[in-house]
């Protein structure tokens, strides 16, 4: 039976969301060394897939062909051709090393260039995968989050899309992890322009554990109330956020978030 978002409650995903984040970061390397470097970094932002329960980076050749990616259902990483998997790594047993050489191989072999020309824009501290052992049931429910938050997401960007003056994609941005699209309002600066960004994090500094955000750009002066469950958060960010545990099986992730970005929107023009 196939995971539910409460089959693990939400607090004991700490350890698996920090072991698939450093798991993720090999996608995004293999981006920054094959494709041309876009002003906002997107070209090393990853996508869900449903098929394979995984993120999967951008097509790393010119022919649109080939992507690896990580797999929260096999905790491995994975080598896919258009679409279909081709080669694997079980991350379960492995290290770092073991890793890094599974994927230049596979570049390699591709004629792509090595993780090594990589630019990291962020520290990479070194992993150890032994963490994944015994933990498939967590990694199960932590990309279970992951599935729910894109179908939510897509499901607000066929409603606001509209809205925006820039396609609203759903990526996932590999140097904080979180799953999240921009509604970008108006033309201009990015720094200045409104905007409202959605997403799911799996967890950070600030909650150890899942929760979903909604981001109104610039900082409203006065915060309007939030939709329940949803809440202002205002340490270290402003946003309204709902953590995980404040949700169960019956929350209707679309209709909450729905309600998040009317709040986000009315007040960046109230």
């Amino acid at each position: 039976m196939a995971a539910t978002l409460f089959s693990v409650p939400p607090q004991n995903l700490a350890t698996v969301r920090e072991l698939s984040h450093a798991a993720a970061q090999w996608a995004s390397r293999a981006a920054r060394a094959n494709l041309p470097a876009a002003a906002d970094d997107s070209h090393s932002n990853l996508g869900w897939n449903d098929s394979h329960f995984a993120l999967l980076s951008h097509p790393l050749d010119a022919e649109q062909r080939l992507q690896l990616g990580f797999g929260f259902r096999d905790c491995a990483l994975l080598w896919l051709e258009n679409g279909e998997l081709i080669d694997s790594l079980s991350l379960q047993g492995a290290d770092e090393a073991a890793a890094k050489r599974w994927c230049d191989e596979q570049l390699a072999a591709a004629g792509l260039q090595g993780t090594d020309q990589a630019e990291m824009p962020y520290e990479l501290p070194p992993v150890d995968y032994s963490g994944f052992d015994g933990a498939a049931a967590e990694l199960e429910v932590l990309g279970a989050w992951f599935g729910a938050a894109q179908s939510a997401i897509e499901d607000l960007v066929s409603h606001f899309g509209g809205k925006a003056v820039a396609p609203a994609l759903v990526r996932c941005w590999p140097h904080h992890f979180d799953l999240a699209t921009l509604f970008m309002l108006e033309e201009g600066d990015p720094e200045t322009a409104r905007s409202v960004g959605v997403g799911l994090s799996p967890g950070d500094g600030s909650y150890a554990e899942p929760y979903f955000y909604c981001t109104p750009w610039p900082t409203p002066a006065e915060l309007p109330d939030a939709p329940a469950p949803m809440h202002w958060h205002t340490e270290g960010f402003t946003s309204m956020v709902c953590e995980a545990t404040r949700l169960d099986e019956s929350v209707d992730l679309k209709g909450m978030l729905t309600s998040a970005v009317e709040v986000a929107h009315r007040s960046l023009y109230s």
